[in-house]
């Protein structure tokens, strides 16, 4: 290519300047670093693209997209001081999406196109379609890993197949990232080559997605980010792994919308771990070895790893399938009013009503919780887990594909590394331990707030006039008979 030739970066989950791949590529490959006493090249432009079709076919939140907005507006401002304009276009559907980018690389003289990848269905025949426009127009157009510390493919069973039990996969990344000798940061690029073009104005909200969740509640940006991640690095990190099953304290990173949005990098995430890890034996990697808060942290962001890594290899996750083809044959029930109260938060099991309505004021629950919720939907109320990942996906800021699937797979025990079907957590015994206070429940079920004791965990043990006080309604099932219909189910399949 040309060195004073344009390069075009397409912006998607990886809305940031520090450690972004294909921006680091974009600015390489056009010679556009700034020289002494002026700029040369001719610059990078960047592009995101709005497609309000794919957005409502694959059940983003409204919190996510306006979460997305206001990140581009922080991206936007951070591109402009590198003299890189931020074009944002708007395509119908996802099919429309190769024809807007080659469009726009014309339009603007780009001779390159750089991006990184994606591994859902949808979004990699996109991309190649969108590499196959840029090649027949002459064009070059490159995709690069970032999402991901390692490349899905790149690791594999001595067999030459992808993992499907996360110890092993987490003991391969480890040896990978041993023998690289750690993972690339990339900073962020050094300023540009003036282009003459304006940032297009980020819109302040997307038809069919308004956001009843206060943005304060999910600043949007990656100096955000960062900022949370330091923070969590010093004050937290250590004793993550006491604490991150306590949805009433602050125990977890809350990092998980910005690393949706890509506001951050799971690279960056575990650069801050590692420099925290005072962990230096000789031998022994500091990802494996240190103090138990943060190892147990790098663990949970190779969990994000190991499902993406299942999107990109067994494609039929992306399909609405489970990844254990036998469970198809489970009978799910169909009741819509179960279905509907559990949405709702009004099944008359606390732990999980303050989950869910959780979930509906911030858009976001605490991990444990969602384990509790899925488990409660798919094993005691027996419906398909389809609808719960729906429900979790049209509603959760930090909704994304692979981990959200993977993790109603993993609840529902149809996916990989699957919890067994008889290992079905009881509501109450998990509020009891991981909420004993119940300060968690008090602050999303206020109608239970007045209870003292053990029974605001299971309030139909309260005596009949104290019950009768509370708005609050009775179980929709009796939790140990509806666990034996689950088990006699799975059961039942697996003799078939």
């Amino acid at each position: 290519m040309a060195g004073d030739m344009r390069a075009l970066v397409w912006f998607r989950s990886d809305l940031r300047v520090h450690d972004n791949t294909a921006l680091h590529y974009a600015c390489h490959a056009c010679h556009a670093s700034r020289a002494a006493g002026g700029d040369s090249g001719a610059g990078v432009v960047g592009l995101f693209i709005i497609v309000p079709g794919q957005w409502r076919r694959h059940d983003y939140a409204p919190a996510r997209v306006d979460l997305i907005l206001r990140t581009l507006r922080e991206l936007s401002a951070d591109l402009a001081r590198l003299n890189i304009p931020l074009l944002i276009a708007r395509a119908r559907d996802i099919a429309d999406v190769p024809a807007v980018v080659l469009e726009t690389a014309r339009r603007h003289a780009c001779a390159s196109l750089h991006f990184n990848r994606e591994y859902e269905l949808d979004e990699a025949r996109r991309d190649a379609a969108v590499i196959a426009e840029f090649e027949r127009a002459g064009l070059v157009a490159r995709g690069h890993t970032d999402q991901v510390c390692f490349e899905p493919g790149s690791v594999r069973t001595g067999e030459g197949r992808y993992y499907t039990v996360f110890t092993p996969f987490k003991k391969a990344c480890i040896a990978h990232h041993e023998r690289a000798g750690g993972l690339k940061v990339w900073p962020a690029p050094p300023r540009q080559a003036r282009t003459g073009l304006e940032p297009t104005p980020v819109p302040g909200h997307i038809e069919g997605f308004r956001s009843a969740i206060p943005g304060d509640l999910w600043p949007g940006g990656e100096a955000h980010a960062m900022a949370r991640l330091s923070a969590f690095i010093e004050t937290a990190i250590r004793r993550y792994k006491e604490d991150r099953d306590y949805p009433a304290e602050a125990g977890t990173s809350r990092l998980s919308p910005y690393l949706a949005v890509g506001a951050i990098s799971p690279r960056q995430c575990i650069r801050a771990a590692l420099e925290a890890n005072d962990q230096r034996r000789p031998g022994l990697s500091p990802l494996e070895h240190g103090p138990a808060g943060i190892v147990h942290w790098i663990s949970e962001v190779l969990w994000r790893e190991f499902y993406i890594h299942i999107t990109a290899g067994f494609p039929r996750v992306c399909m609405g399938r489970a990844f254990q083809p036998a469970t198809e044959r489970l009978r799910w029930s169909d009741n819509e009013e179960h279905l509907e109260a559990w949405k709702q938060g009004r099944t008359g099991v606390p732990i999980v009503d303050a989950g869910m309505r959780q979930l509906l004021s911030e858009g976001w629950m605490h991990n444990r919780v969602r384990m509790i919720t899925a488990m409660y939907l798919t094993k005691n109320l027996f419906i398909d887990w389809r609808r719960g990942e729906k429900w979790f996906m049209q509603n959760l800021v930090d909704g994304f594909f692979a981990c959200n699937n993977g993790g109603w797979q993993w609840s529902a025990s149809t996916g990989t590394d699957a919890s067994p079907y008889f290992r079905i957590f009881n509501p109450v015994s998990q509020s009891k331990k991981f909420d004993a206070d119940a300060g968690y429940i008090r602050k999303h079920v206020p109608e239970l707030a007045g209870i003292d004791g053990p029974a605001i965990h299971e309030p139909w043990t309260l005596p009949g006039l104290p019950r009768a006080r509370l708005d609050y309604p009775e179980p929709l099932v009796d939790l140990s008979s509806s666990r034996e219909r689950a088990i006699d189910a799975f059961k039942a399949i697996r003799m078939a």
